[in-house]
């Protein structure tokens, strides 16, 4: 059991979260006539199940997650910066708008 309450979203949530959905369907594919209450409930205890499992073998996977995270963020943000978009930008998203608008509108061709 891992040593802190986690109550926000975390990485091993998502990772719980999204066994739990591919479980529920395949419960779902598998007895289309299944009872919502056995599907939630296995869903759930599949949550659970999912959540101990990745806190016992990967007792830091949420500080794992946060660092990768943080290092893409710098990586993609040192590299927008430096490459001197961010002054180009906004008035290259404000003509494509504008372009946008206009062919939804019919008006260029």
């Amino acid at each position: 059991m891992s040593s802190s309450n986690n109550i926000d979203f975390s990485f091993e949530f998502a990772v719980s979260t999204i066994v739990t959905i591919v479980v529920a369907s395949i419960l779902i594919k598998k007895n289309p006539n299944m009872s919502t209450l056995v599907v939630v409930l296995g869903g759930l205890a599949v949550a659970y199940v999912t959540l101990q499992i990745v806190n016992f073998l990967f007792p830091q996977i949420n500080q794992v997650a946060n660092n990768v995270w943080q290092y893409f963020a710098y990586q993609l943000m040192t590299n927008f910066n430096n490459m001197g978009y961010l002054h180009v930008w906004p008035p290259i998203f404000a003509v494509l708008i504008i372009i946008v608008v206009l062919l939804y509108n019919r008006n260029l061709g």
